[in-house]
């Protein structure tokens, strides 16, 4: 598990579908966390959705400072490893106050 702060910038897509595993349907939308400093950095986080609502409260915080907590992995695809940082968790930062994820 990993965590940064940033300014939740926006939203860049979202795709949906129905699980060929379990017959379920799925929901992932991906957002833009901006890191600000003397060279701004981008980070562009996948959201799954599910029963925690987690697309909603996402958009809910966008335009605001927040610690996103996130997991690193990686999988191929045409012979190509491509990262994916996959939030679970956000909340608004406040300095000086102990993070408590949602």
């Amino acid at each position: 598990d990993m965590e940064v702060i940033g300014i939740l910038q926006q939203k860049l897509g979202e795709r949906n579908g129905v699980s060929q595993r379990n017959g379920q349907p799925w929901r992932k939308a991906e957002f833009l966390l901006v890191i600000p400093g003397r060279f701004e950095r981008h980070i562009n986080l996948s959201v799954s959705d599910g029963q925690q609502q987690r697309i909603a409260r996402f958009e809910s915080l966008i335009g605001k400072t927040v610690n996103v907590s996130f997991d690193i992995d990686a999988h191929m695809f045409e012979g190509r490893w491509f990262n994916d940082l996959d939030a679970w968790g956000i909340m608004e930062y406040v300095p000086g106050q102990q993070p408590r994820q949602q």
